[in-house]
């Protein structure tokens, strides 16, 4: 009889082990940073408005990605599984957000297809790893290390035909794209599911160190992609525009066509006032600095400001 309980105990204890099955895959989650954010002007999956950086702790906390094992990719994309599969990975998050939606006021450059194209800001997306403080009831968050991130998070799309990733080096290429430029979606408009994979290699010129991935869960009406034809500089008119034009909201001062390629403009600037060049009066075509960002005048004075157009597009100026 004795013998008979434990027989029927091991049975037993193998029967409730089967019907348990196996734990369930630890998620991949971040120990080193209290939480990752997405951030850009695109919709969250509850249709709320998105911000970059400086977002408030509500909006912070909507935004925060949710870490995941790989076995639950499966049910996101079988195909993305199983690229991230070859990959060793050492965190894993994903978030729902609504892309090319909305209209974000901007617009930034991708390839399609080989091609170039001019796509919403709405597009537009980062995740930054972020640290966490706590003051009672109030939390505050600071971005450690933005994805992708010039010279020190190199990322690859892992889906390239929703997602464009640009070049990781600090030189233009032929398009105009470097490690400044933007990620952006090149789907149709709609709900996608953000999956980011941080990699147990270190970021290099030559080697990722981390994946991204778009899964189109729900497409939608949106903004429209715009094909960029060739740009012609003596086909367009030049201004400057800035702070002291309030960006737009005053006539911008007319730029002269003069040798080389180039047009010029004396403008009356103060200390600190930020400033640009484009064409035409509106943000299809604007430039500044090498990396993109605004010119900032030194001190108060006349300056001469000009466009000269090259292999690459130089934007100067000099205080009279």
């Amino acid at each position: 009889m004795k013998k008979f309980l434990v027989a029927l105990l091991s049975v037993m204890m193998v029967l409730s082990m089967a019907a348990c099955g196996k734990p369930a895959p630890k998620p991949l989650a971040d120990d080193t940073h209290a939480a990752w954010v997405a951030h850009g002007q695109y919709l969250l999956a509850d249709g709320t408005q998105n911000g970059w950086n400086g977002k408030d702790t509500a909006l912070y906390e909507a935004s925060a990605l949710k870490a995941i094992a790989l076995e639950d990719v499966k049910t996101i994309n079988e195909a993305l599984y199983n690229t991230l599969s070859s990959k060793e990975i050492k965190y894993l998050y994903t978030i729902d957000i609504v892309l090319g939606v909305n209209d974000a006021g901007w617009t930034t450059n991708a390839l399609i297809d080989g091609k170039l194209y001019r796509v919403n800001g709405s597009n537009a997306f980062k995740v930054a790893q972020c640290s966490v403080d706590v003051d009672g009831d109030t939390k505050v968050y600071a971005e450690d290390q933005w994805i992708s991130d010039p010279k020190t998070a190199h990322a690859e799309s892992l889906t390239p035909d929703t997602l464009f990733m640009p070049v990781w080096q600090e030189e233009n290429d032929e398009y105009g794209f470097s490690w400044a430029s933007n990620p952006a979606c090149i789907g149709v408009p709609g709900l996608y599911t953000l999956v980011i994979a941080q990699y147990t290699s270190v970021s290099s010129a030559s080697t990722p160190g981390y994946g991204i991935g778009l899964v189109l869960k729900e497409a939608r009406d949106g903004q429209a992609q715009e094909l960029i034809v060739e740009f012609v500089p003596s086909e367009h008119q030049f201004g400057v525009v800035g702070s002291m034009t309030e960006w737009g909201g005053k006539e911008d001062f007319p730029m002269t066509a003069g040798e080389n390629n180039s047009w010029s403009a004396e403008v009356e600037l103060k200390a600190g006032d930020e400033f640009k060049v484009r064409a035409d009066s509106a943000w299809d075509n604007n430039w500044g600095a090498a990396d993109g960002s605004n010119l900032v005048a030194a001190e108060d004075g006349t300056y001469v400001v000009t466009i000269t157009f090259g292999d690459e597009v130089v934007v100067s100026a000099e205080k009279k």
